[in-house]
């Protein structure tokens, strides 16, 4: 079959016959042999025909038959040659630089991608950091809330025992001349003298009045009993004697004790048993 050399400048005509319907179809083909992309029927009629002349092939399958006819072939000069080269080489950079192209066009998609993932995680960092300050603020708030209500409800608390026990000191003060006013009028009962007793009887009335008075901004008297046991909370050691009774009964109380409301301001005076 025929043999081309590199660069030989090579023109066919192709006669197709179609057997079914006797139609035929011609058509050239031109070529720089080991340059151009050759048509794979073209190479399949030059391989595998069966030649007619030094000029024709012919190749036969079901449908078609195929002649080939080689019209011309002329070597190219070196001039042209050279420019076929140049062109190749130009072709192959080119193709070079489209397989260049089609790499960074694929980094470029690629970098888009991660912008785009890196654009999409910065949203949503963004709404988590949102949501987690708007939660902080949240919390923040009641904390404050709650310090605000608990200074408030502090300050109530101060306020209504500023009002219960703002007249402690007044009344400290006033127990002792109050006590001795008791004590002077108990030990008046027995006088024997009307007029005295008159007095007396005016003075214990002035004395319930004053008492009843007491009673109604929160003062109570401690009063103790033969034989309770001793309470810190309420009573003071005047002495400790030796006694038959048990540790720590009452065995005398030397004076009352009193209270504002649920405080001890005075508390009572008792001998006790050791």
């Amino acid at each position: 079959m025929w043999t081309f050399e590199k660069f030989e400048q090579v023109i066919f005509e192709l006669l197709k016959k179609d057997n079914s319907n006797q139609k035929e179809e011609s058509k050239k083909y031109s070529y720089i042999w080991n340059y151009d992309e050759i048509d794979p029927l073209i190479l399949e009629i030059i391989s595998n025909g069966k030649k007619l002349s030094e000029t024709e092939i012919i190749f036969k399958n079901k449908k078609t038959v195929y002649k080939l006819k080689l019209i011309s072939r002329k070597k190219i000069n070196a001039k042209e040659r050279s420019l076929i080269e140049k062109n190749q080489s130009l072709c192959n950079d080119l193709n070079k630089l489209k397989n260049e192209l089609q790499l960074k066009e694929a980094e470029i998609k690629k970098l888009n991608d991660d912008i785009e993932n890196l654009k999409t995680k910065a949203i949503l960092d963004a709404n988590v950091f949102k949501q987690e300050a708007i939660n902080v603020q949240k919390k923040a708030q009641s904390t404050i809330n709650e310090y605000k209500a608990k200074i408030s409800e502090h300050q109530e608390e101060q306020i209504k025992e500023a009002k219960l026990y703002a007249l402690q000191s007044f009344l400290e003060k006033l127990i002792l001349p109050l006590n001795n006013f008791e004590i002077a009028i108990n030990a008046a009962q027995n006088i024997d003298n009307s007029v005295l007793k008159n007095f007396i009887v005016g003075f214990n009335m002035l004395y319930k009045q004053v008492e009843e008075v007491l009673l109604s901004v929160g003062l109570t008297k401690i009063i103790p009993s033969v034989g309770e046991q001793f309470d810190a909370n309420i009573h003071q050691v005047y002495e400790l004697v030796t006694s038959d009774l048990e540790k720590d009964t009452i065995i005398e109380i030397k004076n009352i004790g009193y209270k504002l409301h649920d405080r001890v301001i005075k508390p009572a005076l008792v001998i006790v048993a050791k």
